[in-house]
């Protein structure tokens, strides 16, 4: 079976710098925890094979409402169990309690697919993934052997819930007896306590103990083995027969719908906590984004309970690249993550960071950001920065993003000016949109191509410029950063004049 609701993939590549340089490393770790039976990681860093793939997966996840999201946790946990369960048989004897146990498993395995398939199928759904979904996994199950399988594990398993007993406790004395009892104790406790009991009808009916059964477990599964032989009988000759009952496809499934649910619980946690996200749409050339924010800071700041500066921003016409400059501190580094995040989950087919976004469709996104010099390579910073540099040029990519941030800050202003225009034009020639930050202002002399961008100062109740964090469209500068700095550090003429009064 080829099926898969994650749609067709490429191949695995080495997005270690991308993830470094975007943040995403701990965003990932973050919405990956919780999901410790599969670790879905490793998806985030395979992004869909063609711009169809992408709209297959925004297609599905977009008809995932909150009670279709319900069921699938649902179908998540049982299977989860039915696994946890199974790992530990491994270890256990093949007694009665293992074979009861395996029983469950298998019970709780097979009712969990049949009840997703039949909710998905009711639900008639529009998407080509959750269309294929259903004519998969319905003809699965209709096939003899499943059907047989199926049919036994029910039968068996409603022939063992059936059975009754009774415990008599007369000081150190246990007797187990026939049913004697009439009241129903169990369902007075779930009517009374149901807090207690959120799946009253998981509770198994033979002994709702551990896996590991006690001394008065056993007594307890003899004396129903010499009362009920042919029920028994069928129990352990399921696990004779049947060691194993996953179905391949089905844990694949399992797996795959696991990192939608993973990306989704984190989802509805930054949307229930003010923060918008939206379904992008690709367009041919123009690129327009409203309220885009960085979700790896704003997933920080609402843990700590501070708030979030989202920027507005776009490409018109013939433009392509944004030139950001502005104060050190100002946000331009975060504006160039927060872009290169929202195109990255674009092309992952996931909401984005942003009220609103539209987008060409990019074949990948490529990030360049300022490095350190390398003691054990002995290279200087610009050249640890241009060996880098020469990777992302090899190959002739095209189509790609590219984030650039504070490249060639060790070189002349000059060198820095001259490799910046080639650097920008090299992608540009390709195709390229993307976000070049930098300190030389003159980068940012505006044409048909090329579009400045600054981080904004805005004046407090004292008339200091304190910086805003907002990322606006308008000429470089250079002035207003350096007084920014002097006034931070009170250098301006009359701070210095008035120290010098004290000297």
């Amino acid at each position: 079976m080829n099926f898969s609701i994650l749609g067709n993939m490429r191949e695995a590549e080495d997005h270690s710098e991308l993830f470094q340089d975007l943040n995403l490393d701990a965003l990932v770790k973050d919405i990956n925890e919780g999901m410790e039976d599969y670790d879905v990681a490793p998806l985030f860093r395979r992004l869909p094979k063609t711009k169809r793939d992408v709209t297959y997966r925004q297609e599905l996840l977009q008809e995932i409402d909150k009670e279709f999201e319900i069921e699938l946790w649902e179908f998540h946990h049982a299977i989860k169990r039915a696994k946890a369960t199974e790992q530990e048989l491994e270890e256990m004897e093949n007694t009665s309690s293992a074979a009861h146990w395996h029983l469950l498993a298998a019970y709780t395995y097979f009712s969990a697919l049949e009840r997703l398939v039949t909710y998905v199928e009711k639900r008639a759904p529009k998407s080509q993934g959750w269309q294929e979904f259903v004519r998969v996994f319905r003809e699965k199950m209709t096939e003899p052997e499943v059907v047989r399988l199926q049919e036994k594990v029910t039968s068996t398993y409603e022939a063992i819930s059936e059975l009754r007993y009774s415990f008599r406790i007369e000081g150190d004395h246990v007797a187990i007896l026939p049913r004697i009892v009439e009241e129903d104790f169990l369902g007075e406790m779930v009517e009374k306590y149901p807090h207690m009991f959120p799946s009253p009808n998981t509770i198994p009916n033979l002994l709702p103990g551990s896996l590991e059964s006690t001394k008065l477990e056993e007594r307890l599964y003899r004396y129903l083995k010499k009362k009920h032989p042919d029920v028994f009988r069928n129990v352990e000759s399921f696990r004779q027969e049947r060691p194993t009952f996953f179905h391949e496809d089905v844990l694949r499934f399992h797996e795959e719908i696991s990192f939608y649910l993973a990306y989704m619980k984190f989802y509805r946690y930054m949307t229930n906590s003010g923060y918008d996200f939206c379904f992008p749409s690709f367009v041919e050339t123009r690129m327009s984004v409203k309220d885009g924010y960085d979700l790896v800071l704003a997933y920080q700041n609402q843990l700590q309970g501070k708030t979030t500066i989202s920027n507005d921003y776009y490409y018109e016409a013939k433009e392509r690249f944004f030139i950001v400059t502005g104060p050190n501190q100002g946000g331009k580094t975060t504006f160039g993550r927060s872009v290169g995040q929202l195109v990255y989950f674009a092309l992952l087919g996931f909401p984005v960071p942003a009220r609103e976004a539209k987008l060409p469709y990019f074949d990948g996104v490529m990030t360049h950001f300022s490095v350190e010099e390398s003691m054990e390579s002995g290279r200087g910073k610009l050249k640890e920065e241009l060996v880098r540099l020469s990777d992302m040029m090899q190959g002739e990519k095209r189509r790609q993003f590219v984030i650039i941030n504070e490249l060639f800050t060790s070189a002349a202003t000059f060198d820095a000016l001259e490799m910046g225009h080639r650097v920008i034009q090299y992608f540009m020639d390709r195709e390229c949109y993307g976000i070049y930050v930098t300190h030389v202002d003159e980068l940012a002399k505006e044409n048909a191509q090329i579009v400045s961008m600054v981080a904004q100062l805005v004046e407090n109740a004292d008339h200091r410029l304190m910086r805003s964090y907002k990322v606006v469209r308008k000429p470089a500068e250079g002035k207003g950063y350096v007084e920014s700095i002097v006034e931070q550090y009170g250098l301006g003429y009359h701070d210095i004049v008035r120290r010098l009064g004290h000297v």
